[in-house]
């Protein structure tokens, strides 16, 4: 389930996404670049032989494009939340698809081979599994598109927002630029990455003071940008808390910053949330957490949990999440350490 999880997220990445979103937009018309009908050196009146008012000349503004929607919050917000449902929908149907499944091989465990009833259960597993597949797949895909869609309208909002910053200034044309090559493609020697660059932005060379980047990176932080927070672990204080059922204070964190919790002990995880700085009220406070790994007990989004009553069998550790509901972008995480009931660490395996 994990590598499936882990290969969603890489598909819902930020960098596969940008470069959809970019051909998405430029095919649909949305580049921000030129003006309809720009002129660079505009006739005279007596040229023209007219007395209507001559067009502008062109006064060219840049943007980094890429890198605001790299910034993006909506976006990042909406990645975060597809992929988030699209763990927790995958995980749905391959529990209801693994049931079937499962009842098919006990079938087939207790019949002949050659027997019509193996035959017909061996039948209906291989069908289930193909339609598990299939399911899967076209969640995938729909869920796939929804952020490419969302993904367009959040580069047409920006574009619009970085027009309007470049009127303020006096510009009437704003062109895309890269500033950062890395941030294109991973492979920054490949031909294939060059070619992406120059897709995205043909200027090979402006004036740095006509970059307006950071002027609409901070005119999306004003509109969009998130003033939440959450106290981070340091020096023994803040992150995320474990306090035991009945206990009175939270678990102190061991010298490698873990939360230890004993096999079959229950408790609740916390996090202290702030907004603007401030401790955080009502629905801005509102978290959600989970866990990664398996057979490592019981968590609720509301992060009460209940330890499992035996090592899990990949080990003594795993990962809690915490995120936040308002802005799932901020996060926390922690390693929890397991214990038997009498304190003690895992044994080691035998080798």
């Amino acid at each position: 389930m994990q590598e499936l999880k882990t290969r969603i997220l890489a598909r819902l990445s930020f960098a596969a996404l940008a470069l959809a979103v970019l051909a998405g937009a430029l095919v649909g018309g949305a580049y921000i670049g030129a003006q309809a009908d720009p002129v660079d050196n505009p006739k005279s009146n007596n040229e023209a032989g007219t007395d209507q008012k001559l067009p502008q000349a062109r006064r060219t503004a840049y943007v980094d494009f890429l890198s605001l929607l790299k910034k993006d919050q909506p976006l990042a917000r909406k990645q975060i939340e597809i992929a988030e449902d699209v763990d927790l929908t995958m995980a749905e149907i391959e529990k209801r698809w693994g049931e079937v499944i499962k009842a098919q091989d006990e079938i087939k465990r207790t019949r002949n081979p050659d027997s019509r009833d193996y035959r017909k259960a061996m039948e209906t597993q291989l069908d289930a599994a193909r339609r598990m597949f299939e399911e899967k797949l076209d969640y995938e895909q729909r869920s796939l598109e929804d952020l490419r869609n969302f993904g367009i309208t959040r580069f047409r909002d920006l574009r619009n927002l970085a027009t309007d910053e470049a009127r303020k200034r006096g510009y009437n044309e704003v062109l895309n630029i890269v500033r950062e090559f890395k941030d294109v493609a991973a492979q920054e020697d490949s031909f294939q990455a060059l070619q992406q660059q120059l897709l995205i932005s043909p200027v090979l060379f402006y004036e740095e003071s006509h970059d307006i980047t950071e002027a609409v990176q901070a005119a999306a932080d004003k509109l969009w940008g998130s003033n939440i927070t959450m106290v981070s672990y340091a020096d023994g204080k803040g992150g995320v808390s474990y306090t035991a059922k009945d206990g009175a204070e939270a678990v102190k964190r061991n010298a490698d910053g873990e939360i230890e919790i004993r096999l079959g002990q229950q408790g609740r995880f916390g996090i202290q949330v702030l907004e603007k700085g401030e401790p955080a009220q009502g629905a801005a406070a509102e978290v959600r957490w989970n866990k990664r790994g398996l057979d490592t007990g019981e968590l609720s989004e509301k992060g009460e949990y209940k330890s499992p009553a035996e090592f899990p069998v990949a080990g003594d550790t795993f990962t809690v999440t915490v995120r936040s509901k308002k802005d799932p972008t901020v996060s926390e995480e922690v390693t929890i350490r397991l214990l038997d009931k009498d304190g003690n660490r895992m044994p080691p395996k035998d080798k």
